[in-house]
């Protein structure tokens, strides 16, 4: 082929959970264009500006290409792969004579959720090291999704989702899919599907602190921040004392169903109507309509997953959704349907399970074998048997992304070794010793393993690079493969893995999973029978629909009990409610507005922050406060005001819009930057999560999740504290 011909090659895109099928127009080793693949079963030619843009992030000039290794002087100097891999090998060798394995940690940061590779070594790594500090993104906003899975239905990952595609009533409770295109739930056009169910005489309730772009499209239900669960609660005991509960749901689907009344004793119309700031007689008119339809589904999301009761916030999801008969029907809540059947997966090597082990540190109970990123600078500062003197960080801006970022930060330099693979000198890795280059997802092959839990149409995709590779770029999972072979281990929590890597035989992820995919329910069995394997897919790389819509019925199958019934009666739960109960929610007249997060079409995480396309205009973060709350305190449009919350302060320009309902503030998370990437660092801005606070106190008891939403702050005008301050 001629190298300066154009070719399309088909992928999809490794952004978020949507993973839009991409069409991807290359000529030679340059990314010409990247458009939504029409032929894609979920998306169909859908593409955002996200994916579109980001073959500007592959031939970025700020991309680091070569391994880096830093000076003493804080510069980083390129070194070839085996000067960085030996040293960072016996470097860890030495860690390890001195310490134990247990002294070395990893974190796996959001984008490892499309890059399978990475995924499976850096749990198999953590595994074989035997080591507590796992740490990943999920202990920011998803770990209650993990602990609820395993308790309700004995598997952490079996979490169903809505079925948009034919449910009549959709409750969406702190999530905003018009932008973010559907998390914990991958429908492709999701903005269209929503609109689907308004034509087909159907309701779209969103309850939100702000009027977000989902919000605005259809019925807006304001909320009170940290309001979630106290809502859920007043519908759910509504549903109980009416005695609309579907009762042959509970009796065929359940046990401890009669728990339930007393779960919910001490909820009262007026606690409940403070907290939400919602009337009793809305909330029972909520309900009513909920259990009356002929198939609902309540969906919550990240707003839903960062108070300080998100755990509780999320039983009561799937209890609301399981009482009205909702679950595993048409137009409810489904169960997926994945290409890897990622629960036999995760069983068979033993990642799934909950409170097998607490921190070190602060005693806060494991979830499928992970730390939660907020113990991560007391386990680096604390001494004695265990503590964290090693981390390797995959794809992870913690010291921007985690709840008190300053403090983790400032830990990290506390470390004897820093080893970050990332494509940018982030605010993270400006502290590493090594930063290794991974190739991106344009650059190397991939299959949608997360995205394809929550599949509205159940599909499988695996398709190869689209480009080669930049640079002195390598694949994750070789990087980590390398590192671990310097140190006698094979990535893999399997003893016979172990023991052929003795004998130099170590399996590559395409491998494994291909091995594990072809003698799943979807697979080929090696011929044996019609189905799936890598090198079909290969061959058809917008994809295989495997059922037209995900199944029903399934629940006795789905559920890892051992009598196959969902146990709703949960102590934790009735624990988490009374704690609730008795927490003061009082507002506090020195800190006397709430902060909620939120997302931008243009922004993921802390990604894309350095893309021209991206960054137009004024992206700085702006907050927004309604005009009710902004006159007193004289504020203009546009201006720079400080918040401050009892853990620190930060400014920025601010926004005055009666999208935000009073009382409440609202600010983009992630930005504020430091480090190599230069356009990003430019735009600065204040760092949302510098307002966080990472005390053991201070985040949700039972998954470890990271409280970011409901901060109590104070907005003053910038010279007001300036002056305050002098």
């Amino acid at each position: 082929m001629n190298q300066h011909s154009t070719v399309e090659r088909k992928t999809f895109c490794g952004i978020c959970e949507a993973a839009c099928g991409v069409v991807v127009t290359v000529q030679g080793d340059e990314v010409l264009k990247i458009r939504g693949d029409v032929d894609h079963p979920n998306s169909k030619g859908f593409l955002c500006p996200k994916g579109a843009a980001f073959g500007a992030v592959r031939d970025d000039p700020d991309r680091v290409l070569k391994p880096l290794q830093r000076q003493p002087d804080g510069s980083f100097t390129p070194v070839s792969w085996d000067l960085a891999l030996d040293d960072i090998g016996a470097r860890l060798r030495g860690i390890i004579k001195r310490h134990g394995r247990e002294a070395i940690g990893l974190h796996l940061g959001n984008p490892n959720g499309w890059n399978y590779g990475a995924f499976m070594w850096l749990l198999g790594m953590a595994a074989a090291l035997k080591t507590q500090h796992l740490y990943t993104a999920s202990s920011v906003d998803i770990n209650n999704y993990w602990v609820v899975g395993e308790l309700l239905y004995g598997h952490n990952l079996v979490t169903p989702f809505p079925d948009i595609a034919h449910t009549r009533f959709l409750i969406v409770l702190g999530a905003n899919p018009v932008v973010t295109h559907g998390s914990m739930m991958t429908a492709g056009r999701v903005k269209e599907q929503m609109a689907a169910i308004v034509e087909r005489g159907g309701r779209v309730v969103v309850i939100d602190p702000r009027r977000s772009e989902t919000a605005a499209q259809f019925e807006w239900q304001p909320m009170r921040p940290d309001g979630d669960p106290w809502l859920l609660a007043g519908m759910l005991k509504t549903i109980i004392d009416e005695g609309l509960a579907d009762q042959d749901a509970l009796r065929l689907q359940t046990r401890g169903a009669e728990a339930l009344p007393a779960l919910l004793k001490d909820v009262t119309p007026q606690r409940m109507a403070s907290e939400t700031g919602i009337a009793w007689a809305d909330v029972q008119a909520l309900a009513r309509a909920f259990a009356w339809s002929p198939a609902a589904a309540l969906y919550g999301r990240c707003g839903a997953s960062l108070g300080p009761f998100s755990t509780l916030t999320n039983y009561l999801i799937n209890v609301l959704n399981i009482a009205t008969g909702n679950l595993d029907r048409r137009g409810g809540m489904v169960f997926g349907q994945p290409m890897l059947d990622t629960e036999a997966f995760t069983k068979l090597f033993k990642v799934n399970g909950y409170d097998r082990w607490r921190t070190r540190v602060d005693g806060i109970p494991e979830v499928m074998g992970t730390s939660p990123l907020a113990t991560l600078p007391r386990e680096i500062r604390t001494p004695g048997k265990g503590q964290l003197r090693a981390l390797l960080i995959a794809s992870g801006n913690i010291a921007t992304t985690s709840c008190a970022s300053g403090d983790v930060g400032a830990a990290l330099d506390e470390l004897e070794l820093l080893i970050s693979l990332d494509p940018y000198i982030t605010e993270t890795n400006r502290h590493a010793h090594y930063i290794l280059p991974p190739t991106l997802w344009l650059e190397r092959d991939g299959m949608p393993i997360f995205s394809q839990m929550h599949a509205g149409v159940p599909y499988a995709q695996w398709a190869p690079a689209s480009v080669a590779p930049r640079g002195e770029s390598r694949d994750d999972w070789w990087i980590i493969d390398e590192i671990a072979k310097r140190i006698g281990i094979v990535p893999s929590a399997s003893k016979a893995a172990q023991w052929l890597g003795k004998l130099g035989i170590r399996l590559s992820p395409a491998t494994a999973v291909d091995l594990f995919m072809r003698t799943g329910p979807a697979g080929d069995w090696f011929g044996l029978k019609a189905g799936i394997s890598r090198r079909k897919l290969f061959g058809q790389t917008s994809g295989v629909v495997l059922a037209a819509e995900p199944a029903v019925g399934v629940s006795r199958k789905r559920v890892h009990l051992k009598d196959g019934l969902i146990a709703l009666a949960q102590p934790l739960m009735a624990a988490e409610m009374a704690r609730m109960i008795t927490r003061s929610s009082a507002d506090d007249p020195a800190f006397p507005l709430r902060l909620i997060s939120m997302r931008e079409l243009r922004s993921q995480n802390s990604w894309l922050h350095n893309v021209p396309k991206l960054t137009t205009g004024d992206r700085r973060p702006h907050l927004r406060i309604h005009p009710d709350d902004a006159r007193p305190l004289a504020l203009i449009d546009g201006e720079e005001v400080s918040i401050r919350s009892q853990s620190g302060e930060i400014t920025v320009p601010v926004t005055i819009s009666d999208e935000v309902m009073r009382g409440t503030v609202a600010l983009p998370h992630n930005w504020g930057h430091g480090g190599g990437w230069r356009r990003a660092v430019a735009i600065g801005g204040g760092r949302y999560n510098d307002l966080t606070s990472n005390a053991a106190t201070e985040i949700d008891v039972p998954s470890g999740n990271a409280v970011l939403n409901g901060l109590r702050v104070r907005v003053a005008k910038r010279c007001v504290e300036l002056a305050a301050a002098s």
